[in-house]
């Protein structure tokens, strides 16, 4: 009996090790251009969104948040064919975001910019978007749709003051 268990624990060591080799792999990604779009309103197309001027002591340890502000997308045109609608949000150029929160960072170009503090985007329900992610969708009604999210400071560190200015661009998506 001693000797199958020996036989047993030695053919699941092989198996484990084996397991433990590979090397490569590989990752296919599945998509799908649609020819039916909405429109964005041209109230939407270059959306400039003011967040509140709050003290620093507010920001103070890494992960605080505050000062949100609310934000409308809105899109018109809809095909009857498209039901709902989402922002799909992206960094431009590709380096503007924190790629370990999923955030926007301080781009401005101010001599003296708010140090420590990046823009998270968030649905209304309060959960974060991250840069390269879609948002929560909005029903179309009558050809159109207002979607609406929200955007606010969050904290790497203690923060200092100066201005804070973080870029976005977005795509329509469609579920």
């Amino acid at each position: 009996m001693l000797k199958i268990q020996h036989v047993v624990c030695a053919l699941a060591m092989a198996v484990s090790v084996g397991a433990n080799a590979v090397s490569s792999g590989t990752v296919t990604f599945n998509g799908e251009l649609v020819a039916d779009t909405c429109t964005i309103s041209s109230d939407s197309i270059n959306k400039i969104v003011q967040l509140p001027k709050i003290p620093t002591q507010d920001l103070n340890v890494a992960g605080a948040e505050q000062g949100s502000r609310e934000f409308q997308l809105n899109v018109e045109a809809c095909p009857a064919s498209i039901t709902q609608v989402a922002a799909h949000f992206n960094a431009i150029g590709g380096s503007a975001f924190d790629p370990t929160t999923g955030n926007l960072v301080n781009a401005s170009t101010a001599a003296t910019p708010a140090k420590q503090v990046q823009v998270r985007l968030y649905n209304v329900d309060g959960k974060q978007i991250r840069v390269g992610s879609t948002g929560e969708f909005f029903n179309v009604v009558n050809q159109k749709a207002t979607m609406t999210y929200v955007g606010g400071y969050y904290a790497t560190g203690v923060t200092t003051p100066g201005p804070v200015t973080s870029v976005a661009s977005y795509v329509l998506a469609y579920p």
